[in-house]
């Protein structure tokens, strides 16, 4: 995996150690450092798609994760996910997947990226 956070390092780390005990190699992250949450939520979309491209992505990378919720990267990621040919998957969409399997909703969204439409 390749996993972009909005964090600073300290928390970057946390991230890190999540998904290693979990069971995923952890190939790249990226952590851009914003000072506040406001900061995460205003973070400029052009900064997000240099980071995905230009650091994140890779042929040793199966997916790219994006955390950290005030980070909102669901209008750019479907189009990666289609550009990079993998899954490129933002925090709040997996939320909101893992939620309605949870209640038993199964229905499809398309155009808000794999998981939406496929799983």
């Amino acid at each position: 995996l390749a996993v972009l956070t909005p964090y600073q390092p300290v928390a970057d780390k946390q991230v890190h150690a999540f998904f290693a005990e979990s069971g995923f190699d952890i190939v790249r992250l990226v952590g851009l450092k914003c000072d506040t949450a406001n900061s995460i939520a205003h973070t400029p979309e052009a900064q997000v798609l240099d980071v995905v491209l230009n650091e994140l992505d890779g042929d040793d990378v199966d997916a790219i994760i994006q955390v950290g919720t005030n980070l909102s990267a669901l209008p750019l990621f479907p189009a990666l996910e289609k550009q990079l040919r993998k899954p490129v998957l933002p925090i709040n969409v997996a939320l909101i997947w893992h939620a309605l399997r949870a209640i038993g909703v199964d229905d499809k969204f398309y155009g808000k990226g794999r998981l939406l439409e496929e799983f």
